[in-house]
């Protein structure tokens, strides 16, 4: 298998989990966000309440981050192997 099928597999491997992180995990990612800027938990971490449009932002794009990443590979490791079995 080439190199460039599994860096891009690699590739769509993390954006799988970045946005599983994001739709599913958006305590953590909010909690990891704060930490990168260096601000206290406290401050930074408000309770999210399913009324806060915040939660469907990283939600929606977590779900398309995600989708993209597992279909990016899927789809370039499907077409190299089907390409390389017909010709």
């Amino acid at each position: 298998m080439p190199i460039t099928i599994i860096i891009v597999d690699l590739v769509g491997l993390l954006l799988a989990i970045a946005g599983f992180l994001l739709a599913f995990r958006q305590e953590d990612v909010r909690r990891w966000w704060a930490a990168m800027r260096r601000q206290t938990l406290g401050a930074a971490l408000r309770p999210l309440t399913n009324d806060d449009p915040a939660r469907y932002v990283l939600r929606i794009a977590g779900v398309m981050i995600c989708a993209f990443g597992i279909v990016i590979a899927l789809l370039f490791t499907l077409a190299h192997f089907t390409l390389r079995s017909s010709g």
